[in-house]
């Protein structure tokens, strides 16, 4: 039975949210392969403080191009065994008990599972900005349970590699079962401050023109106004996850 967990997380000038990425992560998983694109602000400095023991890795990507990158994550997972997650900075993984955790994939005998994705958004004027000194989960609650489908879910899985397709959103492993009790908080609209709005108008210089044309990653190419737009129809569907009897205890 594999009885460690390991993480890859790849990153352009994260700092804002590694800050609490990091912190969230690093007691859940036993290393880390942190996959560096360039950054140019402290995200590298912050891994090194917060998460010591996992590595950083240099792209050899100048820039997101989709299937490159997977490409990439594919090749690190196969030099590791173990349980293998791929997670990006606004994706938190929220299980109650790491050791009863790695039990319950292991006794379920299957290779590899998805975690529920919940879509994260702050309802207007609900929240001031969050303090980096406390779980990101222990301040912000709002959001939706499977709002995108499966396209919010992550996979764990004890394969060489992943299989993913574009954007890792599918696998073509056998994939249908859930690992219940272990949800993929996906930090879409949350925080919704000029920090997180500047993140999400930024990516999109980061994605070459071939993924563009293929229509992949169409989310993030929107100015201003239709992200705001996109914003306030999805937060006004947000719902307070601690009244949820299932999830509740992420937050309380």
């Amino acid at each position: 039975m594999q009885s460690n967990m390991i993480v890859f997380c790849h990153y352009y000038n994260e700092a804002y949210m590694l800050q609490w990425w990091l912190k969230h992560h690093y007691p859940l998983f036993d290393h880390g392969v942190m996959i560096d694109y360039g950054s140019t602000d402290n995200s590298n400095m912050l891994i090194r403080q917060l998460a010591p023991n996992w590595e950083i890795r240099r792209s050899r990507n100048p820039v997101f191009d989709i299937a490159a990158c997977d490409q990439e994550v594919m090749e690190f997972e196969r030099e590791f065994t173990g349980w293998k997650m791929v997670l990006n900075t606004t994706e938190f993984l929220c299980i109650q008990h790491k050791y009863a955790f790695l039990h319950q994939l292991n006794q379920q005998g299957q290779f590899i599972y998805r975690t529920t994705g919940v879509t994260m958004a702050d309802p207007w004027g609900v929240y001031s900005d969050p303090s980096p000194d406390a779980p990101l989960v222990k301040q912000r609650y709002h959001g939706i349970y499977r709002y995108e489908n499966i396209f919010r879910d992550r996979f764990i899985h004890q394969y060489p590699d992943g299989a993913y397709g574009p954007g890792r959103h599918q696998s073509f492993h056998p994939s249908e079962s859930y690992i219940p009790g272990a949800y993929m908080l996906h930090f879409r609209f949350s925080p919704w401050n000029e920090e997180m709005i500047r993140r999400k108008l930024f990516i999109q210089t980061r994605i070459p023109q071939s993924d563009k044309d293929k229509g992949w990653g169409a989310q993030h190419f929107v100015d201003r106004p239709e992200l705001e737009r996109v914003y306030y129809e999805t937060a006004a569907k947000a719902e307070d996850l601690r009244n949820r009897d299932d999830m509740r205890w992420i937050f309380l």
